[in-house]
């Protein structure tokens, strides 16, 4: 920016005469006015003598005038212009892009009709329900707010529900026609419906949209459709309160589909508030709030509504995704597991070479310590992470103090302090190790502080934080090794799948 003119000061060329100076170097001629003495000397001798003329009108005073020779006569008349030939009608305006409210075509064809991982569950049972329900996440009714076995939600009772999955306080349940319900807090509209929070209930707006899949963060949830297009509904929240749903939308009451994606996705995995998705070439997209490395790229503080927008991180060929509370993992098909994220309880499972010892790694980096153990699942909790591998082994690392690991305290002593300035007790597995006294299993699920594993034989397995009764053992206690999970509902029945949130547990069985 040019610097201001001093008041009071001018240069030369910032007076009257300064500027006359500068018109005449550019060629235009300035009329220069006679000093006031001269005016009245000039006066005086007007009538006897002329002021000489310049020689430029001496000039033009002797030579004749020039007069304008006649335009000479046209030859001929012009010619009349020919009539215009009639325009040719437009032809029709090519349909305009699907707006927000609609999908819009993939620039990239599915490769198969329904990629492996996009598609739906096809066992169908009933959902049970356990743990603290004050904000309606177990879907029982005003007066029943807790659970200490599992119980069965009357809602959806009459449904034929293949697949459960948990915010932090709210629960879906997809039917096997596609339908979506929900229950629980809606404050951030979460539930994508209105009605009562505390009875299941479908969702609204998806009429004519088959769902094959679901992800939940704290205050939003996420849908995959059948043709790849994901259906998105709620909102983000930062340090300082409700972040927004999209640059223009703070908060998204129903669903609608984010046309930010190239080609289909088939997966989808949430944090507390950031979401990743798997497209079907093996490309990673994230999104959401950022501000502990979750999206895995910087994100500058005054510009957060920029993470907001679904982008793509520099990995290929991925397999799986997985999302901690605030911290995210991508499998690649050579069987690398990369982290990043929130590392502040060594839940990224990092050596110190590795950026194990930072706080924050905001770039995915890869955790050799699972090399060669064939990881076909990786999640989190707020603090520690579960890998399981193809031969039905669990791997625990992470924040330890309420057994969320499953390990017993004897493996903490010989572990690294976390990444922080806690107190002393707050201990952390700083390598992935295996946890004992586990069959094999098929699946799991982390909630905030606990975990549920589902065993290949169709028992479920609970351990971690206790005191909200989402461990389903009926006590309010924490619980240091997998524990069998019982209850006179589940007696004869098979668990199919298995879900976690912050205060409550969720099971699928027939």
């Amino acid at each position: 920016m040019a610097a201001a003119r001093q008041v009071g000061t001018h240069g030369v060329d910032d007076t009257a005469a300064g500027t006359k100076r500068r018109r005449v170097q550019s060629g235009r001629a300035v009329p220069v006015k006679a000093p006031a003495t001269a005016k009245k000397a000039a006066g005086a001798t007007k009538a006897t003598a002329a002021r000489p003329a310049r020689a430029g009108a001496t000039k033009a005073a002797a030579a004749p005038r020039k007069t304008a020779a006649p335009k000479k006569a046209q030859a001929k008349p012009k010619e009349p212009k020919a009539p215009k030939a009639p325009k040719e009608p437009k032809a029709p305006k090519a349909p305009k892009e699907p707006s927000a409210l609609g999908p819009a075509p993939f620039l990239k064809a599915r490769a198969v009709q329904v990629h492996a991982l996009a598609a739906r569950a096809d066992k169908s049972g009933a959902a049970f329900v356990f743990g603290n329900g004050d904000c309606g996440q177990l879907g029982l009714g005003e007066d029943m707010i807790e659970r200490k076995k599992p119980f069965p939600v009357p809602g959806i009772a009459g449904e034929a529900i293949v697949d459960v999955v948990c915010g932090g306080l709210h629960t879906m349940a997809l039917a096997a026609d596609g339908r979506l319900y929900s229950w629980g807090c809606n404050d951030q509209k979460a539930l994508g419906r209105g009605g009562d929070e505390f009875e299941a209930a479908a969702v609204e707006g998806l009429d004519g949209v088959r769902i094959a899949r679901v992800a939940c963060s704290d205050s939003a949830t996420f849908a995959l459709a059948e043709d790849g297009h994901v259906y998105a509904w709620g909102t983000f929240r930062s340090a300082e309160g409700i972040m927004g749903f999209s640059a223009s939308v703070l908060v998204q009451d129903r669903p609608i589909v984010i046309n930010a994606f190239r080609e289909p996705i088939v997966d989808l995995c949430a944090g507390v508030d950031h979401a990743l998705a798997l497209s079907a070439s093996g490309k990673v997209y994230a999104w959401g709030y950022g501000q502990q490395g979750q999206l895995g790229r910087l994100v500058m503080e005054r510009r957060r509504l920029h993470g907001l927008t679904p982008e793509r991180l520099r990995l290929h060929d991925v397999q799986h995704i997985g999302c901690g509370s605030y911290h995210s993992f991508a499998v690649t098909r050579d069987g690398a597991v990369h982290a990043w994220g929130l590392n502040n309880f060594r839940q990224l499972g990092l050596a110190n070479s590795e950026g194990g010892a930072d706080e924050i790694v905001h770039e995915p980096a890869v955790v050799t310590a699972l090399e060669g153990t064939a990881v076909v699942k990786i999640s989190g909790g707020e603090h520690h992470s579960i890998a399981l591998a193809a031969d039905g082994r669990l791997f625990a690392f992470g924040r330890s103090d309420s057994h969320q690991t499953g390990l017993p305290f004897a493996t903490l002593a010989t572990d690294a302090e976390p990444n922080t300035d806690a107190s002393a007790h707050k201990k952390a597995i700083s390598a992935p190790t295996p946890i004992g006294d586990l069959p094999q299993i098929a699946d799991f699920a982390c909630g905030s502080n606990h975990n549920i594993a589902l065993a290949a034989d169709g028992r479920a397995y609970t351990w971690g934080y206790g005191e909200m009764l989402q461990l389903g053992n009926g006590e309010e206690e924490d619980v240091e090794l997998p524990m069998l999970l019982q209850g006179q509902k589940l007696d004869g029945k098979t668990v199919l799948k298995v879900a976690a949130g912050g205060q409550h547990s969720v099971v699928l069985a027939a």
